[in-house]
């Protein structure tokens, strides 16, 4: 059943992806339009989805039941940032592609495709699941990520803050938890304001990414051999691996099926920009970005079929 939901969504986001492209290739959508676009939908469209589909969906024996969810998703970045370390060095990757490269493969597009697909997969309990793995993948981002997102040659030093911690997809996060915990009621025109919010917001995100592949230049990136492995290794063997050894557990099956689909994800939207700003090596984030988009709509379902 979650297989076939799985191949259902995806097919219909990469079809809404398709819109986008067209409307970038017939100049309908122009690229300096892109940043607005991108502010809209991480700042307000995705914020009021999270917010909304989690305080209509989830109660707080939800939120208790899927606790083993942080543990979990610690374990994955502890695996998956070794795997990718020991990748690079055996692929002999240059300074500063060696990091952009683990930075790429490590975290996965949770926002842009990871929400709606969770959301509309699992109704009930999808963004609850999402919630939970986020408190660990937010931490990680902002400490981890934004250290291999640095160039060595720029000397950039970074130094954390809670503040990187809150964005709005956070803020929501907790926001609704706050709501749920306490069962704080939504009055009807609000609550019937953000739905419909919140249903426009998978289909902006599909044609947002529509719109980035039209943009970007991948053929650098396809003639490279890391991509292809980071894809197999990162979205196809470990996704199934794990998903093989968590169904001999007992925990519940779709949260299982959630963590597998989390782990195929994409990658991250935001790591080109990062990439750019504190490096040299944004182009090439940016191929490995467009080209895990356009697999994943065939991996993910692969995925969830075979694990």
């Amino acid at each position: 059943m979650v297989f076939e939901v799985t191949l259902e969504q995806m097919t219909i986001f990469f079809l809404i992806l398709a819109i986008g492209f067209a409307a970038a290739k017939t100049g309908i959508v122009k690229q300096e339009s892109m940043p607005a676009f991108d502010q809209l939908i991480t700042k307000i469209l995705l914020p009021v989805m999270i917010f909304y589909s989690t305080c209509a969906n989830c109660t707080r024996q939800d939120i208790f039941d899927n606790v083993a969810l942080i543990g979990l998703s610690a374990l994955f970045y502890a695996v998956i940032s070794l795997l990718m370390f020991i990748l690079a060095r055996l692929l002999k990757l240059p300074h500063d592609k060696d990091r952009i490269f683990q930075f790429c493969f490590i975290f996965g597009n949770t926002g842009f495709v990871g929400i709606p697909l969770l959301a509309s997969v699992f109704p009930q309990g999808g963004l609850v699941y999402m919630m939970m793995f986020s408190i660990v993948d937010q931490l990680v981002f902002w400490t981890y990520g934004i250290w291999l997102s640095t160039g060595r040659s720029h000397g950039h030093k970074h130094r954390f803050a809670i503040r990187m911690l809150l964005t709005p997809n956070v803020v929501a996060l907790f926001a609704a938890v706050i709501f749920v915990l306490l069962q704080i009621p939504i009055a009807d025109p609000l609550n019937m304001t953000l739905g419909t919010v919140s249903n426009a917001t998978s289909a902006m995100c599909m044609i947002y990414l529509g719109v980035l592949v039209c943009f970007s230049n991948v053929l650098s990136v396809l003639k490279r051999p890391e991509t292809y492995v980071g894809i197999g290794i990162k979205m196809i063997l470990l996704p199934i691996l794990a998903g093989r050894l968590l169904s001999w557990t007992p925990l519940p099956s779709d949260m299982v099926s959630a963590l597998v689909i989390i782990m195929a994800l994409p990658t991250m939207t935001v790591v080109p920009m990062l990439a750019a700003q504190n490096g040299d090596e944004g182009e090439y984030a940016a191929g490995i970005t467009v080209v895990t988009l356009v697999t994943s709509m065939a991996t993910i379902p692969l995925v969830v079929f075979l694990a």
